[in-house]
């Protein structure tokens, strides 16, 4: 069998969002989507021009719990959202809303992982003045996947 790539779950999430956003279904516009450290996007942005969603991966990145003979494991992959903008706390929170709308509706549709979890969300409050932070974690899951024991899967 060829070499297949492993799949990298923030372009996995990137696009399932950026696909899926609906600017009809809480008046939310859609935000710019970014992957950090992917080597394309600078780190800095300009809020005026509207809201950003960093992704990276979370701590652990990669969970795998084997079970049974150990050919087969649960995994668990966490993905790092984190939500800016400039406009309001409920801005905010109504982003929120659509991520977990979107988790929601294509929770069995990822190709590469049997669910998509929306798993929390927490705002972040500090010194910085109109500027509204939240970080959510998305978690992808296989259960009962097998593992890669040979050399050519």
């Amino acid at each position: 069998m060829p070499f297949q790539n492993e799949p990298i779950p923030q372009d996995t999430i990137s696009s399932m969002l950026s696909t899926n956003w609906n600017t009809n279904s809480n008046n939310t516009p859609t935000p710019t989507f970014f992957i950090v450290n992917d080597g394309t996007t600078a780190i800095r942005f300009d809020l005026t021009s509207g809201d950003y969603i960093g992704i990276k991966a979370d701590t652990p990145s990669l969970e795998e719990n084997p079970i049974g003979t150990w050919i087969y494991a649960h995994q668990k992959t966490r993905v790092l959202l984190e939500l800016y903008t400039s406009i309001s706390r409920q801005r905010l929170w109504n982003t929120m809303k659509e991520v977990r709308r979107i988790c929601h509706s294509q929770m069995h549709n990822l190709t590469n992982y049997q669910r998509v979890q929306f798993a929390s969300f927490d705002e972040i409050v500090d010194e910085q003045q109109r500027i509204w932070k939240g970080r959510i974690i998305i978690e992808l899951i296989n259960s009962a996947a097998i593992m890669n024991i040979t050399a050519d899967t």
